[in-house]
């Protein structure tokens, strides 16, 4: 039986689990700067942006194939995101008309954290 993926994770190609990772799919399609893979063991479609210069890549389970490519993986990269700093704080985000709460380690609630490109 196949191991349980995340919806979504970080993908940094030269680690052990990356590679153990890329062992268990099958190339299926390029298409806007990602790849989409199938999952041999279950089936599953797994879309990776392809690799470049100082740039997260996440590895997404895509439900979908309806226009897989621009599939909007930004909440869940979000939710990956909040998870990975810890939460939210008490603090109020420094952006200028927002109330929201900052995510431990920045002076910013999630969103703001997101537009300025932090991904973990």
């Amino acid at each position: 039986m196949a191991t349980l993926w995340p919806q979504v994770s970080y993908f940094n190609s030269g680690t052990a689990s990356a590679r153990q990772r890329m062992a268990e799919l099958d190339l299926v399609d390029r298409a806007d700067w990602c790849e989409l893979y199938k999952r041999k063991d279950d089936g599953t479609f797994w879309r990776l942006a392809v690799e470049g210069k100082f740039e997260q890549r996440f590895l997404v389970r895509i439900d979908d194939l309806t226009n897989w490519s621009i599939f909007d993986s930004s909440p869940l990269e979000k939710a990956l995101l909040l998870d990975q700093r810890g939460g939210l704080t008490d603090e109020v985000c420094i952006q200028q008309g927002c109330s929201e709460r900052t995510i431990q380690r920045s002076a910013f609630c999630l969103n703001h954290t997101f537009e300025r490109g932090v991904r973990k």
